[in-house]
């Protein structure tokens, strides 16, 4: 996988997993840098849940290794407070105040009363629940449950967080909420998120790992996995003609060209050549077509797409 430099805070080697006669993983290996943001992508049933629990030290490892901060294995002594997860299925006593849950939390790891009380406060205002934090979870949206889960994986101190889909189901506003808490995790922690919402996370994450049948198919930085999807979409002043689209259809280099008409103008989608390299040829000789042709060019920009990448390499699956 990703060998770029930087320390490791997890490794992951030859890691197979399997319940009763059903592989679950089948020889992962996965490397996550510190004060990253790391996202896990895949079909349903493709393992992702399955490793977040080994990471986790939830259960044990049949086969291979996990090195977790320096080396430990999941779940060893010296990893109390350190590693924090929240599971997509989060749930928390219905009458107990939410503030007394974090802080009985908190005092499992070892804490005492009185700094767990500390941490809990400043965990429950950095999801903005302080208000009500004299509520039991009963009384809680689902929204509010969400971000609680999220204040329970952030108690403390944690150098590495463990975050299972934790936008599912949440509505615009608290998700660019947690999204915005996730982010802000990176400068004291190491984040490794899974999500099923792939423009959600190409937005967040530096390094992504896309995991399909308990296999990782593809994994590194945003940019290396996404590079075989570059897009040009060109927005013109006006409907290009089927001729129009057809010229650009046959340069070098396009492999495929998607046209939409607008209200007040036209817009191309263009799928570019694999290589970055070749890419960059293309786009100059694309430009020189609109050029000769006189096409009325307003607005170019190039990208990718994570979700492009994703249904390409799992052969286009629905996310979990």
């Amino acid at each position: 996988m990703n060998n770029s430099g930087g320390e490791r805070v997890l490794r992951v080697s030859g890691l197979c997993h399997r319940y009763g006669d059903r592989f679950a993983l089948g020889g992962v290996d996965l490397e996550v840098p510190r004060n990253s943001i790391f996202g896990l992508v895949g079909p349903n049933g493709a393992g992702k849940t399955t490793l977040f629990s080994l990471i986790a030290g939830y259960i044990g490892v049949q086969e291979g290794t996990i090195e977790v901060l320096g080396g430990h294995r999941p779940g060893h002594p010296s990893l109390l407070g350190r590693v924090s997860i929240l599971p997509q299925d989060a749930a928390f006593e219905r009458n107990v105040t939410i503030f007394d849950q974090l802080v009985f939390m908190r005092q499992l790891d070892g804490i005492n009363r009185l700094a767990a009380r500390k941490e809990a406060a400043a965990a429950l205002c950095a999801v903005d629940l302080e208000e009500i934090s004299a509520r039991g979870a009963v009384v809680l949206s689902h929204g509010m449950v969400k971000r609680l889960g999220v204040a329970q994986a952030i108690l403390g101190q944690p150098e590495l967080v463990l975050l299972d889909e934790p936008t599912s189901g949440l509505d615009p506003a608290n998700a660019r909420r947690v999204r915005d808490l996730i982010r802000g995790l990176k400068s004291r922690a190491t984040v490794i998120v899974s999500s099923h919402n792939l423009l959600e996370l190409e937005g967040i994450v530096d390094e992504v790992a896309i995991i399909d049948h308990g296999r990782i198919l593809a994994c590194g930085h945003i940019d290396e996995v996404t590079r075989l999807d570059r897009r040009l979409v060109l927005r013109f002043g006006r409907d290009l003609t089927a001729d129009e689209v057809q010229i650009l259809s046959v340069i070098e280099g396009v492999e495929g060209v998607e046209a939409d008409d607008l209200e007040e103008c036209g817009e191309v989608t263009i799928a570019l050549a694999a290589s970055v390299g070749e890419s960059a040829a293309t786009v100059q000789r694309i430009l020189r077509s609109v050029v000769d042709e006189e096409l009325p060019l307003r607005e170019m920009r190039e990208g990718s797409s994570l979700e492009d990448a994703f249904l390409r390499i799992t052969g286009g699956k629905g996310g979990s």
